[in-house]
């Protein structure tokens, strides 16, 4: 019989991936020092929910802010998500196979080229046509694993290089009939930074958003205080690593986990990031942090990692100058604790 997990979704949990909560956000400054209210918000943005919070303004600036912010990522979303129809991405595939190119969007198209170069630095161990595999379903009480033999006859339709992407002339087209695109691994982290852009535009320059496992902040929760974020052990998800101060100048942190989103049938786990290759959930690793400067050189590593698993993930991240990692889970290298991180992750992990 199906054992379904719950999905955390207690005030300052986000779902989707490994859960991370910014404890800036229920942090009150001291209003001794003349510091402003923190003003909070959260909506639900391509089935993640996203909180916003922003501090050291009046409420109007922050409530007109926060609006503007709001309805830039809505847009966004609207514009990325595969489950909206009538959107450039159901329009390509619906097109998909005739031959037929169609115009895009610049944001759309900037977001379809970054995951493009991501599926060719990770040899399609991140995929934005893993879309293709549609008989997965993850939604509470309507659970669907695929049979062998649907999945089977999409594996042909997953490949990076189905699509055509012309970013000068921001065009793109599927060349085969079936293939269709998943731009979730991509596109949250640009959604939330287009609205971290927002909010700086207008005037605020302390604030922090956190969706589904994915958190941009900006400046302080406090004159004296960083924003700061606990993160969740992947391998128990009732527990926390530790906290960390997020720096002053701003900071990314993208994560991915296993047990958010899925199920359980006959003892095994399935969930929602799936391996291009075969369309069967990643296996091995239950969760993994990256920490780094901006959202370009974190973009759709999570997914890659955790198809790809822990000894390569190492070797990527080895890469990527100034980022940081934590990977949880069984694997070459892992210890006999099944966790490993950087020395600069380590450093910043004030233990729990």
């Amino acid at each position: 019989m199906m054992q379904r997990r719950q999905c955390l979704r207690r005030l300052g949990q986000l779902a989707g991936g490994l859960q991370l909560m910014a404890w800036g956000a229920v942090v009150l400054p001291s209003h001794a020092r003349g510091a402003a209210a923190p003003w909070q918000e959260s909506r639900v943005l391509m089935g993640t929910r996203i909180d916003l919070s922003v501090c050291a303004v009046p409420q109007s600036l922050a409530r007109s802010a926060m609006a503007r912010a709001w309805d830039r990522m809505t847009a966004l979303a609207a514009l990325m998500s595969r489950f909206e129809a009538g959107n450039p991405l159901d329009q390509l595939a619906v097109q998909a196979g005739r031959g037929q190119v169609l115009p895009l969007p610049r944001e759309l198209a900037e977001v379809m080229q970054a995951a493009l170069q991501r599926a060719q630095d990770s040899g399609g161990h991140y995929d934005p046509t893993v879309g293709s595999y549609q008989g997965w379903d993850f939604r509470p009480g309507q659970e669907h694993r695929p049979g062998e033999g649907e999945l089977q006859a999409q594996r042909s339709l997953s490949g990076w290089r189905h699509l055509k992407l012309d970013i000068s002339r921001q065009q793109a087209s599927l060349d085969r009939a079936g293939v269709r695109l998943d731009l979730g691994g991509a596109a949250k982290l640009p959604i939330l930074e287009a609205g971290l852009a927002v909010l700086r535009q207008e005037g605020v320059a302390h604030a922090l958003l956190n969706g589904g496992g994915d958190i941009l902040s900006l400046g302080q929760a406090e004159a004296d205080r960083p924003w700061r974020v606990a993160l969740r052990d992947p391998r128990q998800p009732s527990r926390w690593l530790g906290v960390i101060d997020m720096p002053v100048a701003g900071a990314v942190l993208a994560a991915s986990g296993d047990y958010e989103r899925c199920f359980e049938r006959q003892g095994r786990r399935f969930h929602h990031i799936l391996d291009p290759r075969s369309g069967e959930p990643s296996q091995g690793l239950h969760g993994l942090a990256l920490l780094g400067r901006s959202v370009a050189e974190l973009n759709a590593w999570g997914p890659a990692m955790m198809v790809a698993g822990p000894a390569q993930a190492r070797r990527w991240a080895q890469g990527l100058q100034g980022v940081e990692l934590m990977l949880a889970g069984p694997g070459e290298g892992q210890g006999s604790q099944q966790l490993w991180m950087s020395t600069g992750l380590g450093r910043q992990l004030q233990r729990a």
